[in-house]
């Protein structure tokens, strides 16, 4: 079921009748991606405004709050400015697992949260 839910947000934001959880994860995890291909200040230009508030949203909806506090930071073009956010991120998201900890967590303690599987 875990790995339905995950798929269908990374593959299809969320799927066809998404709930609360699903919406949530999809923004985290479309975010989450392109800082990993880009860095922070990628993802800060790549998003919508729409976009990034719902990844914000996803943060904190999976308990990753530090996470969303960098997306939320004032930025700018800067090798410093981009370092500064990626060592930020990285201290709040170290590594995928801190993401699928999350989700594992909040679908165990809410499972009405995400559509059925």
């Amino acid at each position: 079921m875990q790995d339905i839910i995950w798929n269908r947000a990374c593959l299809d934001f969320g799927g066809p009748s998404p709930a609360e959880g699903d919406r949530a994860l999809a923004a985290l995890l479309q975010a989450h991606g392109r800082v990993m291909s880009g860095g922070v200040v990628h993802a800060l230009e790549s998003l919508s405004v729409e976009e990034l508030s719902e990844a914000i949203v996803g943060f904190r909806y999976f308990g990753l709050p530090r996470a969303a506090e960098v997306l939320a930071q004032a930025w700018d073009d800067s090798e410093e400015c981009e370092d500064r956010l990626d060592r930020m991120y990285e201290a709040a998201i170290p590594d995928d697992g801190a993401i699928e900890l999350a989700f594992r967590l909040k679908l165990t303690a809410c499972p009405s949260a995400f559509a059925p599987a």
